[in-house]
């Protein structure tokens, strides 16, 4: 469930610019690495042993037990989707992506039509592969937005500048790693000035400009002697205000909960995951401590997802899908 998840987020958070740039945001501050790999595809490594095709996924109204939606995503051989579609109940198409690769993984362009919105996505690659340009173009060709890109010596991203569709800046951020290469500190700008310093350190703050907020985000593991650990996250601001994260993990390095807290200590989500059975995987999630869902999923014997059902806090199925597979 941890990779297909952000895939179906993905899906959506892209489908429009506004949305677009929330990911932009999102990623730029919680990723290490996302921005190294953009403009490459996930390889999916069971798809490419199976040689599968084609995946066909049925949403089912649990009322009228009738398919409200299909998903086609069509699959290469090796393992990477490039073309995705949603079709409503009438058949109709609500949705669809699809990639032109210029190689095994790297895809220079990215089309996406939502409804009646379409938008177009174009990547541009400096001479070793890395985005240096992002650009977005609606359905008459003209430019929305774009974002550039520059890196370090060790290819490293440095920056990321959005601009809208005048070319005028509207965010940047900025990066500096330590030797390791994990991220020292991300610097972001709104409209060219300096807004906010995230340092990614368990040290005290330094000084900064009084108007410019600051964040310290820590990262500790800590084991239990049968190997399980757990990992804590915890952000501070110069306003002494904090937020914090706990993520339990089993000994394999299984994800087991994640809980969030507020800025008082007091919980606010919850994610609960429990592998069952004959490849019954579920998901728990809890709101201010009241249980607001129940995902649940199950693999057939080449380990693929079967169906996918979630239920709301009492039991009452929302959706069921399923999965079809069809190979080379």
């Amino acid at each position: 469930m941890k990779k297909f998840i952000p895939i179906i987020i993905c899906f959506f958070l892209l489908s429009n610019m506004a949305n677009a740039q929330y990911y932009f945001k999102y990623s730029a501050l919680n990723s290490y690495d996302y921005y190294e790999n953009t403009g490459k595809m996930f390889v999916n490594n069971d798809y490419k042993k199976l040689g599968v095709k084609e995946v066909i996924t049925k949403r089912v109204d649990p009322k009228l037990n009738k398919v409200i939606s299909t998903g086609i995503n069509s699959i290469n051989g090796n393992g990477i989707s490039y073309q995705f579609i949603n079709l409503n109940k009438k058949g109709v198409l609500t949705y669809s992506n699809n990639y032109n690769f210029i190689d095994s993984v790297h895809y220079d362009k990215r089309l996406t039509v939502y409804k009646t919105d379409t938008t177009v996505m174009i990547n541009v690659f400096n001479d070793k592969k890395l985005i240096a340009e992002v650009q977005y173009f609606n359905k008459k060709k003209e430019k929305r937005s774009f974002a550039k890109h520059t890196y370090n010596d060790n290819n490293k991203i440095y920056s990321i500048t959005w601009f809208n569709k005048k070319g005028i800046e509207n965010y940047r951020y900025e990066y500096q790693y330590y030797e390791n290469g994990s991220r020292k500190t991300t610097r972001e700008f709104d409209k060219g000035k300096l807004k906010k310093v995230y340092n990614y350190t368990c040290e005290p703050m330094g000084t900064v400009e009084k108007k410019v907020s600051q964040q310290n985000i820590c990262k500790k593991r800590t084991y239990n002697p049968d190997s399980s650990y757990f990992e804590i996250f915890e952000g501070m601001d110069n306003k002494g205000k904090s937020t914090r994260k706990i993520i339990k993990y089993s000994k394999d390095s299984t994800a087991l909960e994640q809980v969030f807290y507020n800025n008082n200590d007091k919980e606010t989500m919850k994610f609960v995951y429990e592998k069952g059975n004959n490849n019954l995987q579920k998901t728990y999630y809890y709101y201010k401590g009241k249980l607001i869902e129940v995902s649940a999923s199950t693999k057939n014997k080449n380990g693929l997802f079967e169906s996918y059902t979630v239920t709301n806090g009492k039991g009452k199925v929302k959706s069921n899908t399923t999965y079809e597979y069809s190979y080379f």
